[in-house]
């Protein structure tokens, strides 16, 4: 099995055609065909079905080709990390983050390492473990930093705590229930529901179960930034949301914490990494500054005016 085997199937896969994939791999069609026949006769089973609009992976195509795809970006990260040892701070980093954590820690750390990496490509995502997982699984992503997976993961990554997080209740700047200091108070307001397990009105009842209060009726859920404070900013709906969010530069005159009594649980926030394959050089040093910044633990910035 050779790697030029596993490019055409992939550029097959894309193109839909074996015409198309030579075009993008800049060979000949034979070649291509040439290639594929020898992997399928290396497999003992069809990768591809043709018809008069071109290819279509079998079902045994499908299956391989995530494994190509995967296998090609562990040989890409492979030649930068080779690179990033010489000495070059270029390459490419991708990580997985919450809302928290890009509200909270990227600010320092992305300066840093901008200062320390002017060149290097670094992607970020927004997103939660469970929607992120397949990307980090495949290799696309090289890290996820958030709130801890609902579920156990398996053996195939290694968890570490960052630090414990707490919510508050949030609701805009002069919410006319601002002065509340109990979640009694609060029972018959209008709520906005979020959370990151399933299902998420267990998680938005847990916060007033656990000190005895029936849960108000939540109608209305969401699970990203933009419809969250598009909602919080423009009506007298309350969320639960993390303390990061009050704390921020850019939701600090727009939001407000109604600091009630009760003590409001948070997920931890953690690192997570595939066991399997070890970070680049590039990506370590952005995990460490991570690291740093979160602290231990993490203490939140004081809100300028509390």
């Amino acid at each position: 099995m050779k790697l030029h085997q596993l490019r055409n199937l992939v550029a097959v896969a894309k193109a839909h055609s074996i015409r198309g994939a030579a075009r993008d791999q800049g060979l000949a069609q034979p070649a291509i065909t040439r290639g594929l026949r020898e992997l399928e006769k290396e497999l003992g089973v069809p990768l591809l079905e043709r018809h008069g609009k071109g290819v279509e992976l079998t079902v045994f195509g499908q299956a391989f080709v995530v494994r190509a795809r995967s296998i090609l970006r562990d040989v890409e990260r492979g030649r930068e990390e080779i690179a990033q040892l010489q000495g070059h701070a270029a390459g490419k980093v991708s990580a997985g983050l919450s809302s928290a954590v890009f509200l909270s820690l990227v600010p320092e750390v992305y300066r840093a390492f901008r200062h320390a990496c002017p060149d290097a490509y670094l992607s970020m995502t927004e997103g939660l473990f469970s929607a992120l997982e397949p990307q980090l699984r495949n290799g696309s992503l090289d890290f996820y930093i958030g709130p801890r997976p609902q579920d156990e993961v398996d053996d195939r990554y290694a968890v570490q705590l960052l630090f414990k997080n707490q919510r508050a209740v949030v609701g805009r700047r002069g919410h006319p229930l601002a002065g509340a200091q109990s979640l009694t108070q609060l029972t018959q307001a209008e709520w906005i529901m979020t959370g990151v397990r399933e299902p998420m009105e267990g998680e938005f009842e847990e916060q007033f179960a656990a000190h005895g209060l029936p849960a108000p009726k939540a109608v209305t859920h969401t699970l990203t930034t933009l419809p969250i404070v598009a909602l919080l900013t423009s009506t007298d709906a309350l969320a639960f949301l993390p303390v990061q969010w009050v704390n921020s530069e850019l939701f600090r005159q727009a939001l407000q914490e109604i600091k009630v009594r009760e003590e409001l649980t948070g997920p931890d926030i953690v690192l997570v990494r595939r066991n399997s394959l070890p970070l680049t050089p590039l990506a370590e040093r952005l995990v460490t500054l991570f690291e740093r910044a979160a602290g231990t633990p993490y203490r939140a910035a004081p809100a300028q005016g509390r």
